[in-house]
């Protein structure tokens, strides 16, 4: 393609030269041709033979059309990020990582007809021929490449957080519950430094920390709506404890900040802020922290850090933990410590407990690893149940030089209290055997076509050989069952020991740990014996625990969450009638008040699942008269089948 002529090009006198318009402005000599010019390359000059560059900086037309200021020289060589933001850049990675909170970046289906790729980024600010504009977008540019990924996590930049689309959000920022929280709610997506975060940094207008916020809002913090059983009793001698022991342990105090924030998150309405960067904090403050040795004083800490992240998880349905979830590696704990944790009393004992428990729930919705089946092996000499003794993990006070000494002797350890002694007394037996019992469901979970092959005459034979052992250790179990735990349909006899509430919450918990045990049965048997008619004990395990259910619906509010297990398995074994009134049930504890969002921390976290779970397998079961598999359901169902029943 030929050059145009310059002006006065056919009048006599000197003829000026043909070549690159860009050299001929800077008064160079150039030769050069389209499409390309090697001198402007060399020079770093923007050569009009290019195509424009196509980036969206978002910048306006009269500040585009501006004349160029002088050009600046630098003082000092580019350094590494310089060169690295040098290169030719991918259009999508400046639009999903590196966009500005002011300008919006086109992605590269936005790019001009004729021009499908970018040139390359011009760095005329370091090389003498750089716009003020240019200057400043590439000094943002560079901002954005040192902050996510040239400094390390401990080393970034103070008072400002990334989230998943490189926005950056003041940590300084006030975090009052009327802020402005759109930055902050796509945090909670999955993004967020892995950097531990600086204490008491985020400052409301009020001088108050949000962590402190936080802090205050965990010692109102009612107990966790578990779906393995009641915690309503435990929770007061256990949550002034974690908080004792997360003063002086990093990944505790940010599990206890991540369950926080999203509780308060549901009580306020709105989306949790900070959690999943606590949670991911927390997480791999664990993991470095069990690589080593672990002290026996640390592990309890360490099973009270998972302990709240499982629960996180449950909360927020699964969707802080990007990549790392404890309800499906907690096993690994439990595997690992089980000699060291088989002698704990007091919280240490509770919290390897539920988070045992936790797992049993995990395995049951499809969690892969071992299935520790050798937890669920009965003891030799019946129930094994924990001595009645002081804690053996103290928990502990942190001191100042200003602390009075004496006041050491006043902070007494909750698990030390009389009425937790009388208290454990009298239920310790009981959660003894449901926790027990509750381990025997790893045995049953190892049977189910997930898990061994099935199908053929030895393989169903093998089965069947397991299955009669696990109900036979399911019968012996209830014949050595705790007395104590038969007082659950008689609160008023309790009247001259007890004051009603606790009575009549010792007899609630009671009815809960019965219906879960009898679970099993129905779960065996589905597992195990789909093929034969039901059972007698089958039988009985649905009538009484739909009279277990009756009972508990007749007081106010729904059913416990720790009853959604029974009934489901209830359901899908009942008759006609007994099913319409389980669903009936399962719909008052799914159902929220949208004017109430307290009510969703007292139901169970996946009630909606689980119905409509309960609909479809009910579905197939009738239209096929043949039985259905729950999990084979849930992968046609849900597009993540993990649900925690």
């Amino acid at each position: 393609m030929e050059v145009p002529k310059a002006r006065g090009a056919g009048r006599s006198g000197p003829r000026r030269r043909t070549g690159c318009l860009t050299c001929r402005a800077r008064k160079v000599r150039c030769d050069e041709s389209k499409p390309s010019c090697s001198n402007c390359d060399r020079l770093r000059l923007r050569c009009v033979y290019k195509p424009p560059i196509a980036l969206g900086w978002g910048s306006s037309p009269s500040r585009s059309n501006a004349p160029n200021p002088a050009p600046t020289v630098p003082t000092s060589p580019p350094g590494p990020a310089v060169a690295a933001a040098s290169r030719s850049p991918d259009i999508n990675f400046f639009n999903t990582v590196l966009r500005s909170d002011d300008h919006s970046i086109p992605t590269l289906r936005h790019l001009p007809a004729g021009d499908p790729y970018p040139s390359e980024f011009d760095m005329l600010g370091f090389m003498g021929g750089i716009t003020s504009e240019l200057e400043q977008k590439h000094l943002d540019l560079t901002t954005g490449l040192d902050a996510t990924f040239t400094a390390s996590p401990s080393q970034s930049l103070p008072g400002v957080l990334p989230n998943m689309e490189g926005q950056f959000v003041d940590r300084h920022t006030p975090l009052s519950p009327d802020a402005p929280s759109s930055g902050l709610d796509e945090t909670s997506i999955g993004s967020g430094s892995d950097g531990a975060t600086p204490r008491g940094s985020w400052s409301d207008a009020g001088g108050t920390s949000y962590e402190d916020q936080l802090i205050q809002h965990f010692l109102a913090i009612g107990p966790p709506a578990a779906p393995f059983g009641p915690l309503n009793m435990e929770w007061k001698y256990v949550r002034p404890a974690l908080l004792a022991h997360a003063r002086s342990f990093g990944p505790l105090l940010n599990a206890v900040y991540c369950y926080t924030d999203i509780h308060k998150a549901m009580v306020d309405g709105k989306r949790w802020r900070w959690a999943p960067t606590y949670y991911r904090v927390s997480s791999s403050e664990i993991q470095a922290c069990l690589l080593g040795e672990v002290g026996e004083y640390t592990l309890v800490k360490v099973y009270a850090t998972v302990f709240l992240l499982m629960l996180s998880e449950l909360l927020s349905s699964h969707e802080i933990c990007a990549g790392t979830s404890f309800l499906k590696s907690g096993y690994l704990i439990l595997q690992r410590f089980h000699d060291r944790t088989q002698t704990w009393t007091g919280l240490g004992h509770l919290l390897v407990s539920w988070v045992s428990l936790l797992d049993v729930k995990s395995l049951i919705a499809g969690r892969e690893g071992h299935p520790l089946t050798e937890l669920g092996n009965l003891p030799e000499h019946g129930i094994s149940i924990k001595p009645v003794e002081p804690q053996t993990f103290p928990t502990p006070r942190t001191t100042t030089p200003n602390d009075d000494p004496k006041e050491d002797d006043t902070n007494e350890d909750p698990f030390r209290s009389p009425s937790y002694l009388v208290y454990e007394s009298i239920v310790g037996p009981a959660f003894q055997f449901f926790v027990q019992a509750q381990q025997i469901v790893r045995r049953i979970v190892c049977i189910d076509l997930h898990h061994r092959s099935r199908g053929t005459l030895s393989d169903e034979f093998e089965v069947l050989q397991i299955a009669h052992k696990v109900g036979a250790d399911l019968e012996t179990l209830w014949h050595k069952r705790p007395a104590v735990i038969d007082v659950y349909g008689r609160p008023e006899a309790l009247a001259d020991i007890l004051c009603a509430p606790v009575a009549m919450e010792v007899c609630r918990t009671f009815r809960q740990y019965i219906a879960s045990f009898l679970a099993n049965f129905i779960y065996l048997h589905r597992v195990a014996f789909a093929i034969y008619p039901r059972t007698d004990r089958v039988n009985g395990a649905v009538d009484q625990i739909i009279q277990l259910a009756t009972v508990e619906s007749a007081g106010p509010g729904h059913l416990p969450v720790s009853f959604m297990w029974p009934l489901f398995v209830a359901g899908l074994e009942g008759t006609s009638d007994q099913r319409q009134w389980i669903v009936q049930e399962m719909h008052r504890m799914a159902s929220v008040q949208a004017t109430d969002p307290v009510s969703l921390l007292t139901r169970h976290p996946a009630a909606d699942k689980v119905l409509l779970l309960l609909e479809e397998m009910t579905r197939r079961q009738d239209a096929s008269r043949t039985w259905a598999d729950s999990k084979c359901v849930r992968r046609e169902l849900f597009s993540d089948f993990f649900v925690v029943i």
